[in-house]
């Protein structure tokens, strides 16, 4: 492995409580595994930890700190590896392909549409014109994450390498696209922004805020100005409505603004604002999404702001084949509902996506894209060329190896007389010796036996696979040639199915782990069910919350309830709108900075209710036997006869005298 600079821009920047900070990315490494042909490995390391993903013949394994899924702080180990194919987690996207429903799309299209566009001089077209001729493929990005997911990553350096991880996983599946001739499309960092913890209460922060709906924490990052670059994201860790994992606006060739390159302009509500942006959640009903959800729900976003709206028609969605070769393959990374992520289709672009995403790279591409930029020594990887890597002085506490800040003819070189290092591979001792093939360097799994060093390398051998068949992933899969990658209905001959809802089933079979005989979905049954009572002993098997369910028409929730798409989204919107703390927080600053006019609402308030109470108090029974009786309502609303001019004036004195002695008695 190597230190991977190809992430990160010569002007990288990084902010941090509102200061720019001079950041060393040496911990972020790509590579290989030797030998292996075609295989990829992305990561970090941090604090002698490595953390991300390797991709392999054999599927994609990730790796993570082992206290992000057990909080024992004596643990025997620092972290977990697991297969792509052992998640039975949330699904890639949230209901709408990770984008809410249909009609938040029509708001979004619709408002899309209202920009007003500045005129553009012919010196400016002259000079985009002579742009057009060097090739750029390189997208450049701003990251922006707020409180909430440094909070649940917990370092400046864990955030900067999950950021890392997502771009590089993006990078991977869009350089191996042809879109229609434009090839080698990649993804760079330009600038993050961090929000710690110490942002929420910053009134200056537009994310401080805990309860804010997709669509408006998508807004906030709108309307910033984003000018300077390809695309702006913002990564949270927010558990949004109906599972929604992502929102970005789509990019079009021309007649309509928004996705890559997109520069802030005025619209039809009097705000300005960029609509080359979009953001990430890693949180899905309750449940923090793997790595696999979260890597594909960003490259499922970016198709958005590339220009591909959801994939639709026979041709670009076999999954909804009736077909059983085609359905196996499974939908493309653009399909508007859930996805297992285990299907071959699931990582790659339909035909149809590629149609509209190039049309908009022909068009847009020249405005901001660039060219590529080069590696460098000291991240911590063994890149080629390299013998080792300790990473920089400050950070190398490795006697075998000079560090980055060496001469050019000794750095990334193994000092004289040391076989090895151990930034080479865990079987490599402090003493830059090799270990012994007694010595252990990784713990056996489910699946694989414990790995023993060889005596010749510093790197660990592959583990032995335990037999095939063999429980893993909480007696929910089984092994296959050493990696939990087969169902639990495979030991016992069968298929893995998706209960759908029918006349007579059970709906709370919708999320149970199901099985079928081979090539027979009418045998589809429950685990728990009496079909299969002789393999499972009615015992249920269930799938985790998120997962999808209904023949992907849902989502299971932590209540093993199949929830449909959109089931009570206006109800939590409105609760969201009633309950915001920016509503409350705008009416504060208001009353701050008008108080003058508080003050004369406030007077004339009290005049109100002071004329109110003078005018209904003639109305208003009293038990003082010295007061006048009440009058009743009815009474004083009928038109008063005119008094009659004829009457002699000594009348009125005694009845006067006498109504009023009468009332005062």
């Amino acid at each position: 492995m190597k230190r991977d600079t190809s992430l990160f821009s010569d002007d990288f920047k990084v902010e941090m409580s509102n200061q720019v900070i001079d950041y060393d990315t040496s911990h972020i490494y790509t590579g290989h595994i030797y030998g292996e042909q075609g295989s990829f490995t992305h990561g970090s390391v941090i604090d002698g930890k490595f953390e991300g993903f390797i991709q392999t013949h054999s599927g994609t394994f990730y790796i993570e700190p082992a206290e992000r899924y057990i909080k024992d702080r004596n643990l025997p180990f620092h972290s977990v590896i697991y297969h792509e194919d052992d998640i039975k987690y949330p699904h890639k996207y949230g209901p709408q392909g990770g984008c809410a429903d249909h009609s938040v799309f029509e708001r979004m299209q619709k408002y899309q549409m209202t920009g007003i566009e500045e005129p553009t001089t012919e010196e400016h077209t002259l000079l985009k014109k002579r742009a057009t001729q060097a090739e750029k493929n390189t997208c450049q990005l701003y990251i922006q994450t707020d409180h909430l997911f440094y909070k649940h990553y917990g370092t400046r350096e864990a955030v900067i390498a999950q950021i890392s991880s997502h771009v590089k996983a993006i990078d991977t599946i869009y350089q191996s696209t042809d879109f229609s001739g434009i090839r080698n499309i990649s993804f760079m960092v330009k600038r993050i922004r961090i929000n710690t913890t110490v942002d929420e209460k910053d009134s200056s922060n537009p994310f401080r805020f805990p309860n804010i709906g997709v669509e408006k924490f998508l807004e906030l990052n709108s309307e910033q100005n984003h000018d300077d670059y390809c695309l702006a994201y913002v990564f949270t860790d927010r558990d949004f409505d109906d599972g929604v994992l992502g929102l970005a606006w789509v990019g079009a060739p021309s007649g309509s603004s928004g996705g890559i390159c997109e520069k802030s302009k005025l619209y039809s509500d009097g705000k300005k604002k960029s609509l080359n942006t979009g953001i990430i959640t890693v949180q899905n009903y309750g449940s923090h999404v793997p790595p696999k959800v979260s890597h594909i729900t960003f490259a499922h976003e970016v198709g958005h702001n590339f220009g591909s709206p959801h994939d639709s028609g026979m041709e670009c969605t076999p999954g909804e084949s009736k077909n059983l070769g085609q359905k196996e393959n499974g939908n493309y990374i653009m399909y508007a509902r859930a996805t297992s992520g285990d299907k071959l289709n699931n990582n790659k672009f339909s035909i149809c996506s590629i149609r509209n995403i190039s049309q908009v790279l022909e068009k847009k591409r020249n405005n901001c894209f660039v060219e590529s930029g080069q590696p460098i020594c000291g991240n911590g990887l063994v890149e080629q060329g390299e013998q080792c890597d300790c990473g920089y002085s400050d950070q190398c506490k490795d006697d075998c190896c000079y560090d980055a800040n060496q001469p050019e003819d000794k750095k990334c070189k193994l000092r004289p007389g040391k076989n090895c290092s151990p930034s080479q591979g865990p079987c490599c001792t402090a003493q830059c010796d090799f270990k012994s093939r007694t010595d252990k360097c990784r713990n056996d799994s489910d699946c694989a036996k414990e790995g023993m060093c060889n005596g010749v390398s510093a790197l660990c051998p592959t583990s032995e696979p335990k037999e095939n068949f063999t429980v893993c992933n909480r007696n929910t899969q089984v092994c296959i040639k050493g990696q939990c990658t087969g169902s639990i209905c495979e030991k016992h001959g069968l298929e893995e199915c998706t209960c759908a809802s029918s006349e007579g089933k059970d709906d709370k079979e919708l999320c149970h782990v199901c099985c079928m005989k081979k090539m027979d979905p009418t045998t589809c049954a429950s685990t728990g069910s009496s079909r299969w009572q002789e393999f499972f002993n009615r015992e249920t098997i269930t799938l985790q919350p998120g997962s999808p369910c209904n023949d992907f028409k849902g989502y299971c929730d932590v209540f093993m309830r199949c929830r449909l798409v959109d089931a009570d989204g206006p109800l939590a919107r409105l609760k969201k709108a009633i309950f915001n703390p920016e509503l409350y927080e705008n009416i504060a600053e208001w009353i701050v900075a008008y108080w003058w006019a508080v003050l004369l609402m406030g007077i004339a308030l009290i005049m109100l209710m002071a004329g109110f109470i003078k005018i209904c108090s003639v109305h208003t029974p009293s038990s003082n036997p010295k007061l006048p009786p009440h009058k009743p309502l009815p009474g004083t609303l009928k038109r008063r006869r005119p008094p009659q001019t004829a009457q002699p004036p000594q009348r009125q004195r005694p009845r006067e005298s006498y109504q009023m002695g009468h009332m005062r008695r």
